[in-house]
């Protein structure tokens, strides 16, 4: 269990029952009292969510975790946003730096989408979209936030009659890449690599499978994507500095879905 995806799984619990039921109603609660899970026994955060230490045991077990004792490992490793999003400046900016510190951040974004229409290839689009067109299998990739985009990608899809796979979860990620076909298609959406050397089981089976992989990314020098044969890296941003390259990883993929239906949409 990848203990920095805890917050998204109990997310994830809350936002996709539609029965409002006791693990519910347990996972709404562990969101609301997160910060203090790690200094907790069991039986106060049972008391917490008005349920048996059984009922908690068996919650964490739900979700992936062996123990008890292993979900609170997982509370306690979580990144603070200060650590995963937010340079130093904006981390200790105040009121009067707001302004500057927003101007520069709108600064970045448009040039990072700039950076990326200026690096669009043609032929690769159209290599790309013809992919994902023939291929029995596209399955999509990556990491937290890129697993948003891609439920956005794939309901676009759909509305033009192709299913994409999303896998978000990590165990739902190997399982997905174990079922694929060979030759199949795969995105992965990593804009600084990182989604390469935290799933590397997942990649070695990619490999396996020699699927074709198209990556968007700002760090193409990354040194799996070079073991990939049939490779496309499309180059989504230039600076990262405060999250500037999830509005341009978007911006391209909006351009993947347009092209799509210009092109490939009968």
């Amino acid at each position: 269990m990848d203990t920095n995806s805890v917050l998204s799984i109990l997310l994830r619990y809350v936002n996709g029952q539609y029965k409002k039921d006791t693990n519910y109603d347990i996972a709404l609660a562990l969101l609301t009292h997160y910060s203090e899970i790690p200094k907790k026994t069991i039986n106060e955060i049972s008391d917490l969510c008005y349920v048996s230490p059984a009922s908690i045991s068996r919650f964490v077990k739900l979700i992936g975790f062996h123990s008890f004792q292993e979900f609170k490992n997982a509370c306690l490793n979580t990144l603070d946003i200060s650590k995963t999003d937010y340079s130093p400046k904006v981390i200790k900016a105040n009121k009067n730096d707001v302004k500057e510190i927003l101007q520069h951040y709108t600064n970045r974004v448009i040039n990072n989408i700039q950076f990326s229409y200026d690096h669009l290839d043609f032929e690769q689009l159209d290599r790309i979209c013809s992919y994902i067109h023939d291929s029995d299998d596209v399955l999509i990739l990556g990491l937290e936030f890129s697993t948003l985009l891609a439920q956005h990608v794939q309901n676009r899809f759909a509305l033009m009659n192709k299913y994409i796979s999303v896998a978000i979860s990590n165990e739902e990620q190997l399982e997905s890449a174990h079922d694929l076909k060979e030759g199949s298609t795969v995105i992965i959406l990593s804009v600084e690599g990182g989604y390469f050397y935290r799933h590397n089981e997942v990649i070695q089976i990619l490999l396996e499978k020699k699927v074709k992989l198209v990556v968007l990314t700002m760090n193409e020098h990354q040194k799996m994507i070079n073991e990939f044969i049939d490779r496309e890296v499309i180059l989504c941003s230039q600076d990262n500095t405060n999250t500037e390259s999830r509005i341009s990883l978007l911006y391209t993929l909006e351009i993947i879905i347009m092209y799509y239906c210009i092109y490939f949409t009968y």
